[in-house]
């Protein structure tokens, strides 16, 4: 018996009943369309009014890739913050679920589509009748706390339920109700000596070396597209994928610094 639940923390959305699935599955359906209507409408209003076509659609697909990156990253931060539920228990005991990893996700898009409505019911049942799953981590130690404008990162290590220790991520929603009771608990934990200390931070370095590779790459494709043709034709596509992969990993290591990971 781990004891009773004397407080419990969880976003508006899912106290009220969670909408999670319909949130998570209609952003990504209006995510794809707002895409596919840019790129259409764009390349409909280039061809009507007689711009370059190549350099019309280079730079209406650069502009696309980044909004639905900005775009998806404010979808998937507003899922977690409702995915995430925290408890306090008798002895001053705090845990945290992540109702996503419970849950698990699918390999393709119904399995997805169908993992997003399991969430959906599993915070549901917590928030009806509230209660302790069985996956649920208890927070050891907080190792930081990073507040930002919609939400707080909290990099916390705790214990799975196999009673292996780990590092792990959680978010804190803006909105969440008793936002400061719950920060205090945390910020209690901030003192417990029961890690060792945080490796050297080396991703702001990883971002620039991230951001340098992906503008030299951007700056040949440019030289080799055929509307300047000052290189090869033939390395356009390749520096084209090599760029996008470059600002993947340049995307990856900010948000895990922003997460303060």
């Amino acid at each position: 018996m781990v004891g009773e639940i004397t407080h419990i923390w969880m976003s508006p959305d899912t106290g009220r009943k969670s909408r999670y699935g319909q949130r998570a599955l209609g952003g990504i359906a209006g995510i794809v369309a707002l895409a596919m209507l840019l790129l259409w409408g764009g390349t409909a209003l280039a061809l009507q009014l007689g711009w370059p076509v190549e350099q019309t659609a280079l730079v209406l697909c650069l502009g696309v890739t980044a909004l639905i990156l900005l775009l998806a990253a404010c979808l998937g931060r507003r899922s977690v913050g409702d995915a995430t539920v925290f408890f306090l228990l008798e002895g001053d005991r705090l845990f945290a679920m992540d109702a996503r990893q419970l849950v698990g996700q699918g390999r393709d898009i119904l399995s997805q589509a169908a993992a997003a409505m399991k969430v959906q019911q599993l915070l549901r049942r917590v928030a009806q009748a509230p209660y302790l799953p069985a996956g649920a981590d208890e927070i050891l130690k907080v190792e930081r706390i990073k507040e930002n404008r919609s939400h707080c990162a909290l990099v916390c290590q705790v214990r799975r339920p196999n009673q292996l220790v780990i590092r792990r991520t959680y978010f804190l929603a803006g909105d969440m109700e008793d936002r400061e009771l719950l920060l205090r608990q945390l910020e209690r934990r901030e003192g417990w000596d029961s890690a060792p200390e945080l490796r050297e931070n080396r991703r702001p370095f990883y971002i620039l070396l991230s951001g340098l590779a992906c503008g030299g790459f951007v700056l040949l494709c440019v030289l080799s597209h055929p509307a300047v043709a000052q290189l090869p034709g033939d390395i356009y596509f390749p520096c084209l994928g090599a760029a996008f992969a470059a600002l993947c990993c340049a995307v990856c290591f900010a948000v895990r610094q922003r997460r303060g990971e």
